[in-house]
């Protein structure tokens, strides 16, 4: 659902607004019902904090609980270590990383995360594939990384925003959230409106008239509608609803691609106190060898194509045609200055410029100021390495397995998402997924994965994998939100409007409000309706144990697949006169690499070390004392060492093997 709306009484909100919000039915609808305990549904902050902490105080062996950070109203930020405290260091082990609820409106992902912590620690003691994880690997869990902005969903007024509560002046007036959606028809939630307009540009779409799609020109189309976001005009600048209260949307605010200059993604890279909060804690957790986040973005339904390309988004029309109603907005309150950076450019009193911009013309005119050779530039990696994609289209196809999902619900394009950052910088396996799914449609006609939204062709039917190569980074943006498009823009792929509307009808989900007529103070007569926001991000409550278990059976699936490092051989051999020869073979008997393709070219993952327990001048020939392997495959393969030493007959010699993501190991020998 759309990220801009946000519903806090802060300062610059007026009191109309205000009011409506207070006088607002305090009803929760079906699909999000107020929980009323850990096991009944969803849960705001409040029920979820108890949560973990009564997990942890029934289970004080296996888990432990911290506060990483403070949001901006003041919610501690949970992250729950799970591991056996006993034996080697929790933080010192292989350890896997599940983050949700990023995107205020993906509560799901909170529920999900949760009852994978409750499988683990329930199961302890009766299931030896949760005893082998926990004794030997760390889980870390933090459930809900938008405290603040998840609140929304069990407000009385639910507005769908994905965003925390930074305040921001969207419209570029100087004023911050002056101007917000309002629930005009007291049905506590925000949809949007239509209005019959001879400039219109939407008609009602023959196969489903209670949706709207563009008019076709090229086909005789005349528009007759217009649409916006519920709510008036509060500022008189010609935009509704244009600049709410808050904020920026977590999953966009982290440093792998992350979108400049788009409102929703804050003012800077790690702006906030929550994305802040994770970046300084796992980068002080180098034992992290995966992640797994609960977001509105995908690449395990869809995993990266041939080329590195994550699968394209899955849209809702309504949402992105009241987008671009406000896309102008921003505009209104700029200084122009002629700067040939344009919109992005200098303003009058400071304001943005793009320092890649700048850039580009210095190198352009390195070798004319400098004298020297131009460098050739090494462009950010924005598709999955080639050495990479089978293992992400493996685990996506055990995904779909396990899971049973095929289709998937609304998902955007990821543009600074945390499970980027996983894998492109931090760079270890790195999978996201909305934690749910909807019926696919009985199949019409032959359609490409990628295209259909379904998992791709299995791994025995593939063609061997291209390269990665450059071009476009991804698709345009989804779900609506600042960057969305302007009309003279390319038209954006039709949404899944019909899709989400079928299914909805189909499981008698009340997730979208009827067309009704309202008479409205600017507009005059209007239709109030569309999509509640809640709907197309979560799936209904009643889905949630069976979600949970089979995504607690992927998370363990996922463990087991981590590299393990072990040696395999060792052998001695004497020579006489004090020397002796040893040979060690390492093997990764794990499914994946103790490091990525991608983990090597960004160093994010340490080599793996081999040393021998002699000292240095003791070593006569073949490898050094200490060795470094900067990767092993896993699925058995293995690594060989040979050391000539000088030694006493009877002495033991021991050797070690470390690696980062994939554990420790220790062989002796003893000499003769």
């Amino acid at each position: 659902m759309n990220n801009r709306f946000r519903t806090r009484n802060r300062a610059g909100i007026s009191a109309a607004v205000l009011a409506v919000f207070f006088l607002a039915s305090s009803a929760v609808p079906a699909a999000v019902p107020a929980a009323k305990n850990e096991t009944a549904g969803y849960m705001n902050h409040e029920t979820l904090s108890a949560s973990l902490r009564g997990l942890v105080s029934g289970h004080k062996n296996l888990a432990r609980l911290q506060s990483i950070g403070k949001t901006r109203e003041g919610r501690d930020i949970w992250l729950l270590e799970i591991a056996n405290a006993a034996g080697v260091p929790p933080g010192q082990r292989p350890a896997l990383f599940v983050g949700a609820n990023f995107e205020a409106d993906q509560i799901v992902g909170s529920a999900l995360a949760l009852h994978l912590a409750r499988h683990l620690l329930e199961n302890y003691a009766r299931d030896p594939e949760v005893k082998r994880c926990l004794d030997e690997q760390t889980v870390y869990i933090a459930p809900r990384m938008n405290p603040d902005g998840a609140e929304d969903m069990f407000a009385s007024v639910k507005t769908g925003r994905r965003t925390n509560l930074s305040p921001r002046d969207l419209d570029n007036d100087g004023r911050t959230d002056e101007d917000g959606p309002e629930d005009l028809n007291k049905d506590g939630v925000i949809t949007v409106m239509r209005v019959e307009s001879p400039d219109g540009r939407y008609i009602a779409d023959p196969e489903e008239p209670r949706l709207l799609r563009r008019a076709e020109a090229g086909k005789g189309e005349k528009g007759v509608y217009k649409v916006f976001w519920e709510g008036r005009d509060m500022d008189g600048d010609g935009f509704i609803a244009e600049d709410p209260p808050g904020g920026t949307d977590i999953n966009r605010n982290f440093t792998h691609a992350y979108p400049y200059y788009q409102p929703d993604a804050g003012p800077h890279m790690i702006s906030e106190a929550e994305s802040q909060a994770l970046m300084d804690w796992i980068v002080a957790r180098r034992n992290v060898a995966a992640i797994l986040t609960f977001g509105a973005s995908d690449n395990l339904v869809v995993p990266p194509d041939r080329t590195g390309r994550l699968g394209p988004e899955r849209g809702i029309d309504l949402l992105r045609f009241a987008e671009e109603s406000v896309t102008d907005a921003a505009k209104t309150g700029m200084f122009q200055t002629g700067s040939p950076f344009g919109r992005f450019g200098r303003m009058a009193g400071g304001g943005f410029f793009d320092p890649s911009m700048l850039a580009l013309f210095q190198r352009s005119a390195q070798p004319e100021q400098t004298g020297r050779p131009r460098m050739p530039a090494r462009n950010p990696a924005v598709t999955v390495n080639a050495a990479d994609i089978e293992y992400f289209r493996a685990i996506g196809e055990t995904y779909v397995e396990l899971t049973g999902i095929r289709r998937l619900p609304p998902v955007r394009e990821a543009k600074g998402a945390f499970f980027q950052y996983g894998y492109f910088q931090f760079g270890v396996p790195s999978f996201s997924t909305p934690g749910w799914g909807i019926p696919a449609p009985a199949p019409q006609r032959a359609a490409t994965p990628q295209a259909a939204g379904r998992t791709p062709t299995p791994a025995a039917e593939r063609p061997a994998m291209a390269a990665a190569g450059g071009g476009a980074q991804f698709m345009r943006q989804m779900m609506a939100g600042r960057g969305a498009e302007t009309a003279a823009a390319p038209a954006a792929a039709s949404g899944i409007d019909r899709e989400m509307l079928k299914w909805m009808d189909a499981e008698g989900i009340d997730g979208f409000v009827s067309w009704t007529k309202f008479k409205h103070p600017e507009l005059g007569e209007v239709e109030i309706g569309g999509f509640k926001p809640h709907a197309l991000s979560n799936p209904p409550a009643s889905a949630l144990p069976g979600l949970g278990e089979a995504h607690a059976k992927f998370a363990l699936h996922l463990l087991s697949h981590f590299p393990r490092v072990r040696f395999a051989s060792t052998d001695v051999t004497a020579h006489g006169g004090g020397f002796f020869h040893i040979k060690a073979e390492i093997e990764n008997s794990g499914f994946l690499p103790t490091a990525l393709a991608q983990g090597v070219a960004s160093r994010g993952s340490r080599p793996i070390m081999v040393q021998i327990q002699v000292p240095p001048d003791d070593v006569i020939a073949g490898n050094p004392k200490t060795n470094f392997l900067s990767a092993l495959d896993g699925s058995g393969r293995r690594a060989k060492f040979e050391w000539l030493i000088r030694g006493k007959p009877g002495d033991k010699v021991e050797i070690r093997v470390v690696s980062q993501k994939g554990g420790a190991d220790t062989a002796s020998v003893v000499l003769r």
